[in-house]
């Protein structure tokens, strides 16, 4: 059976004018020709969704989330039955007015959720993202890397999804530098409750932002005019960094000898 919302590993069984029909040996499914890649053998990796006659269709295209997988998504329009979301389709996604949790406008960024609506196995997508949370027992250990996704901020600190699966909490004053909503990132698991609530320390991507800052240096021609004396919020615009943060990593590249630092600014070596 076709897994809707999810990628496919599907047989070409034969062409038409419209495209190549694929199956899973119980059901076929269209990939349209402008999805059909120049060279394609008997089988073919496809995204499978439905049409706007909610007919099963596949597409070469990636969305930005699949089913049971909460993402960013921007929204492109507000109809009578709910917000369009882009997520990464040519069709776009709806959440559906029950599924909102606050009165949205056109390019609003929000995290959503990627589900079927029961009563018409519709693939829509909910901001109530606790809602389809797992609770109780982990299946997780304290001091484990997990991969997190922001989608709430409280008095507290950032609420976020661990792994697509659970909850859990970044508390404000263990976070050196500003996140927001819909960031994603790499973390550890700090202590795991009797009933299964999670703290979690948010971990920067030492190499990552190293990476970025020198690709930076090399669009500019090698120089940026930014050092340890620049003003917090510029540095922030630009690289995305706290000043502690970034005074950390030039620092890192300076003694692996990858840049200069001069009273102007930092040079690539």
């Amino acid at each position: 059976m076709l897994a809707l919302g999810k990628w496919n590993t599907l047989k070409i069984v034969r062409e038409s004018p419209q495209g190549l029909y694929l199956s899973d040996g119980e059901e076929d499914v269209l990939l349209p020709n402008k999805y059909v890649p120049q060279n394609v053998g008997e089988e073919i990796d496809v995204f499978v969704y439905k049409d706007s006659a909610q007919r099963p269709i596949a597409t070469t295209l990636k969305p930005l989330a699949e089913l049971h997988q909460a993402r960013l998504f921007e929204v492109m329009q507000i109809t009578n039955v709910g917000a369009f979301v882009d997520w990464g389709l040519e069709k776009e996604l709806l959440i559906p007015f029950s599924e909102q949790t606050d009165e949205l406008e056109v390019g609003d960024l929000i995290v959503a959720y990627v589900t079927l609506d029961p009563k018409t196995d519709r693939i829509v997508a909910s901001m109530h993202i606790e809602s389809f949370l797992e609770t109780g027992s982990v299946d997780l250990k304290e001091g484990q890397e997990v991969d997190l996704l922001i989608y709430r901020i409280t008095d507290l600190g950032y609420e976020v999804v661990i792994n697509q699966q659970y909850k859990g909490l970044v508390y404000e004053n263990t976070v050196f530098d500003p996140l927001d909503i819909g960031m994603e990132g790499k973390g550890k698991i700090k202590s795991i409750r009797a009933d299964g609530k999670m703290d979690v320390q948010w971990k920067i991507e030492k190499e990552t932002k190293q990476k970025e800052i020198l690709e930076l240096l090399r669009d500019h021609n090698g120089f940026m005019p930014y050092h340890d004396k620049s003003k917090p919020d510029e540095i922030y615009d630009v690289y995305g960094l706290s000043k502690k943060e970034f005074k950390r990593q030039i620092g890192h590249l300076y003694k692996e000898k990858k840049i200069q630092i001069k009273e102007d600014g930092i040079y690539l070596v």
